[in-house]
């Protein structure tokens, strides 16, 4: 039997949470999706999981990430992950409204893997939902949860 696909989406907008949220489920996505809603609950979640003891199933797959967040904005989170020898060979895909130069350098800059502004309605949010899909489950190789025991 596979692993769960495990998703962390971290989004203050109740609103783009449900849309996300039916845009996976709609797509085919297998998945279980944890959900934080400001930065200073995600980077807390992050210390958690960058400690090499928390159990892997915990550890997700692939991160969701908004830049518009209360507390600690995503770029912030970003780097917390990609500069973690732990939590970096996590994928991350920027989801933001931001369309702006400044912010899709940043993000790439600080190790984003994906940069891809939201969408302006749902069509295209379960268009998305299933390029996610088809990559991040169905074609990439992604990287255990934890370093291989050597």
């Amino acid at each position: 039997m596979p692993v769960e696909f495990h998703i962390l989406l971290v989004e203050d907008s109740p609103s783009d949470v449900l849309i996300i949220r039916r845009a996976l489920a709609e797509a085919g996505f297998t998945h279980r999706l944890s959900i934080l809603g400001d930065g200073a609950s995600a980077m807390a979640c992050l210390d958690r999981l960058a400690d090499p003891s928390t159990p892997a199933d915990q550890v997700p797959d692939l991160v969701l990430l908004d830049l518009n967040l209360p507390g600690p904005d995503g770029g912030q989170l970003l780097l917390r992950i990609k500069t973690d020898t732990v939590l970096r060979t996590i994928p991350v895909v920027v989801l933001t409204t931001s369309g702006r130069d400044e912010d899709v350098w940043r993000s790439y800059h600080s190790g984003a893997n994906t940069f891809v502004q939201k969408p302006a309605d749902f069509q295209n949010y379960r268009e998305l939902a299933l390029t996610l899909r088809r990559y991040w489950e169905q074609l990439a190789t992604r990287p255990p949860r934890r370093p291989p025991e050597e």
